[in-house]
This record gives structure tokens, C-alpha cells and sequence, in this order.
């Protein structure tokens, strides 16, 4: 396998954790190359103690516990992980040594060499590639960068828009470096990993990250006040309330989402009625992995489960059971945690609050929605969430989508374009816009991108973000939420 100059720039210091193996190696060739010998070792005494075979088949990196039970290609696979797993752990143990002001991973080191299962082969899916799956992700990851490399750009031109090769990806990525990029998200390739706890990251950023958050709670004085988290950093806080701004609509309905992601788990969940998962012993099927796996536990005819209180006897067949076990038995009960924002009534679990809601309230989710949704506040208590943030661009987007079905209806009914725009008369029926503002359930804003006001270094920093104007009122102050 050729070197390739962006893996090897810095010097490296890879040790083999094979058993009681201490050989040290600065290229991955040659790493690579010495661990292949210890799987030869462990073949040759397969064939030789043949009744000892499944035993032999553990992975004998240490800390790792990995046994593999699909064959000697399985095995291959994982070790050759483990050699890519340390080159990562060695990036970022420079990449942490040479800021020291960071810190280090404080998580521990039991878990620092268990490291992803590989159910097969790493398959290069770029068009009209026919080069076989890779055994090793090392060369596999070098042989995809060197799809992004071959391709002609204009000489000079950094940005010029390339397109994704990959199959069934149409995306377009501005210059060669944008694409390598954009290639680790088809991959899943890391460039990085934590040398004290193991875990893999797709930046040197977000490793960083991993460490900061560490951080002792005082030293986490950045606070989100929709949801009361708290961060060592802006910059993290920033990231994290990103993901309270809805920015995609559904096509199906009104729910607005604030991910790609969570739009394709939504349509998926509430308009697919398609289940891929289904049971080998029963006519039961599923839309995702998780409730497969939990059906399945109703299957085993041992319980799985054993309450491991002194005295109790308690067995049962799923992890969910063993749970409501634990807290009606053991932990006193379920704690009313689930209180009405309107009369203060509380209750144990989430469903009861909301028929409560519905029934003594009249409240009722708007179009789209599939529950109410509960937030917990600084008392410990969770209360409706009354608070929905969307981009500005959605709002508007929404806003020219009900402008157009009040004009249908109006055409429908006769009624002029003045007459359908016009206010409501005082007196008038609420219409379904009106009704969510007012507070029987969502208070929808538009939100600009957050901006930061902090006092000079050295004072009390106060971070101010204007996150929303409402829509509600006409002419309303932007609300300030302080941090």
C-alpha cells in the first residue's frame, strides 16, 4: 500500500496492545504488517488445537473483550480496526498535547480500546469503481480520498464546485478539500479519537469539544435558557441552541423540524406505513431496529432480567419491565414530576397530564403535531412547552402558506382578496393561527441568528441572546433571554 503524505506528516508512535506484545512502529504500513503476523500466529494454532478454537477466537488487544463468533474474516476486520483505532488515538494525543490548556479526558480508560463492531467488509461505492472491499478501513479511507484527488479542477480555482461521485449522491462541493469532506459523511471515517476513553470524532473541533465538556459544573457558566442546559463554552452553547430553531417543513403537514434528520424520522414515523423489521417467530413487524429488539425479548422463554435488590426475587423478560419494577418496588414510587401550568395539579407520567390538558383545558395540539411536549423547569417539575423557535425563513414560508389557504377558501366561499385578509371582528371566533398564539399551545417565533453581548474581560459576563420576536402582537419588543 503507498504512503500517503496527509496520513504520514506527523510522526507517529504506534504500539501493538496484542496480548503482552510492546513493538512500537511509526508507519501504518508497518504496523499494519506486524499485526497481520499475530493473526497468522493465531490461525496456526487454531489448526493445531482445533477443540480450542471458539476459545481462541477472542480478541487479545488489551481492554478490548471482543469475541468473535462469524469466523476468521470478522476477526480480521476488527483487529485491523484496532490498528486505525490507535493511529487516531495517537492524532489526538498530539492534537491535545500541543494545547495543553485544554486539559485531558477524564472519563477513565476502561473502555479506551472497545471499538465498533464490522459486520462486513469496506465497500468503495464511488461510480464505475471495481476495486474489492477492504479488509483494513486504513486503506479503504486512502483509497476514497484518492477518488476526490483525481479530479480536474481549474488551476488556481480553490472553490470550483465539484460533484459527489458517490452512488446515488448528487451533492456538489466547492473545491477538493470540501469534498473529502463531504465524503466522510458516505464513509463514516474519523479523523481523530480521544486517547483516554477511545471515543472517534469527524474533527479535531469536536474532540476538543469532547474534553471541555468535561469541565467541572462551575466551570460551565454558559447556560441555554429554553432548556436549562449548561456549557464551558459560547461557542457550544451557540451549537446546542441551534437545535431549538425549526428550519424544515414537512411536505405532508404542518410540523416543522430542525434538522433534515428529525424531517426524515418524522415522515417516516407519522406518514410511511411501511415496516422493513420484521419478527422471525411472529407476524409482528416494526418500523425501526429498537422496537425489533425489544419485541424480540418477548420471545425468550427465560426471563433475561433478575432484580439485583438483596431479597427480591423479581425476574422478567424485558429491560422496560425490569425498570417500572425498580421504581414501584425499590425507589419509592413514581414522583408526580408532570405538573399543569394552568391549575397545578400534578401527575406521574406524561400521558395522564395530557388527557388533563385536553379535557379539563381544552387545549389541543395544532396541525402537525403529534403530542404535547414537556419541558423541565429549574423546580424539577416538567410543564407544557409553550415556546416553538423558527428561522426566519420558515415563518415566512408558513406565513405565505396560510395567506394562500385563506385566499382559496375566500374564492371558494365568494368573498373578495380584501375581505379574506381583513382582521377578524371583535367578538369573532379565534382562527386556528390565533388560537396557538394565544397560548393553548405554541407561541411561534421568528428567530434571527443569535447575537452576543458580553462585558469586557475580567467583569461579571452577562450573555444576552435576541433569539425571537413574536408574531403575535404587531409591533412587540424582541424579547431578551438572559443567560
Amino acid at each position: 500500500m503507498p504512503s500517503n503524505k496527509r496520513t504520514q506528516k506527523r510522526t507517529l508512535q504506534l504500539e501493538c496492545e496484542w496480548a503482552s506484545c510492546q513493538e512500537s512502529f511509526s508507519l501504518m504500513e508497518n504496523f499494519c504488517q506486524h499485526v497481520e503476523g499475530h493473526l497468522r500466529a493465531l490461525s496456526t494454532e487454531d489448526v493445531e488445537d482445533v477443540e480450542d478454537t471458539e476459545e481462541e477466537r477472542n480478541c487479545l488487544w488489551r481492554d478490548c473483550g471482543f469475541c468473535s463468533v462469524e469466523g476468521p474474516e470478522e476477526l480480521r476486520r476488527h483487529l485491523f480496526f484496532h490498528c486505525y483505532h490507535t493511529k487516531l488515538k495517537q492524532l489526538g494525543q498530539q492534537m491535545l498535547n500541543a494545547q495543553p490548556e485544554i486539559g485531558s479526558c477524564s472519563i477513565g480508560y476502561h473502555n479506551r480500546n472497545i471499538i465498533p463492531e464490522i459486520p462486513d467488509n469496506f465497500i468503495c461505492l464511488w461510480e464505475e469503481c471495481e476495486q474489492p472491499p477492504y479488509e483494513n478501513p486504513e486503506w479503504f479511507y486512502r483509497h476514497v480520498e484518492m477518488h476526490s484527488l483525481c479530479i480536474d479542477i481549474p488551476t488556481g480555482d480553490c472553490e470550483f464546485p465539484v460533484r459527489c461521485g458517490w452512488k446515488d449522491c448528487e451533492a456538489t462541493a466547492k473545491g477538493r478539500p470540501k469534498l473529502r469532506e463531504h465524503l466522510r459523511s458516505h464513509t463514516q471515517e474519523k479523523v481523530v479519537a480521544c486517547p483516554g476513553c477511545g471515543g472517534m470524532y469527524a474533527s479535531n473541533t469536536k474532540l476538543f469539544d469532547h474534553i471541555i465538556r468535561q469541565s467541572a459544573m462551575e466551570g460551565q457558566r454558559f447556560q441555554c435558557s429554553h432548556c436549562s442546559k449548561r456549557f464551558a463554552t459560547e461557542r457550544l452553547l451557540r451549537d446546542h441552541m441551534r437545535t431549538h430553531v425549526s428550519h424544515y417543513k414537512c411536505p405532508l403537514c404542518d410540523m416543522t423540524c430542525p434538522s433534515p434528520s428529525s424531517l426524515r424520522n418524522h415522515i417516516k414515523f407519522r406518514h410511511s406505513n411501511e415496516k422493513p423489521y420484521s419478527c422471525d417467530y411472529c407476524e409482528y413487524s416494526c418500523k425501526n431496529l429498537i422496537d425489533l429488539r425489544k419485541h424480540l425479548d418477548t420471545h425468550s422463554s427465560e426471563p433475561a432480567f433478575h432484580c439485583d435488590v438483596p431479597g427480591c426475587c423479581f425476574t422478567c423478560r424485558t429491560l422496560g419491565t425490569m425498570k417500572i419494577h425498580n421504581k414501584r418496588e425499590h425507589d419509592g414510587g413514581f414522583a408526580a414530576r408532570y405538573k399543569c401550568h394552568v391549575c397545578g395539579q400534578c401527575f406521574t407520567r406524561g400521558n395522564n397530564l395530557t388527557v388533563h390538558l385536553h379535557k379539563k383545558h381544552q387545549f389541543k395540539w395544532p396541525s402537525g403535531h403529534p403530542r404535547f411536549r414537556y419541558k423541565e423547569h429549574e423546580d424539577g417539575f416538567l410543564r407544557l412547552q409553550l415556546i416553538r423557535y423558527e428561522s426566519v425563513e420558515l415563518t415566512e414560508q408558513l406565513m405565505r402558506e396560510r395567506q394562500n389557504r385563506q385566499l382559496e377558501d375566500a374564492e371558494s366561499s365568494g368573498q373578495t382578496e380584501g375581505q379574506a385578509m381583513e382582521e377578524e371582528p371583535p367578538g369573532a371566533a379565534p382562527s386556528e393561527l390565533q388560537v396557538e398564539l394565544r397560548g393553548v399551545l405554541l407561541e411561534e417565533r421568528r428567530t434571527e441568528k443569535p447575537t452576543v453581548s458580553a462585558e469586557e474581560a475580567g467583569q461579571e459576563e452577562g450573555m444576552l441572546y435576541v433569539l425571537s420576536e413574536a408574531l403575535s402582537q404587531a409591533g412587540e419588543d424582541s424579547d431578551m433571554l438572559q443567560l
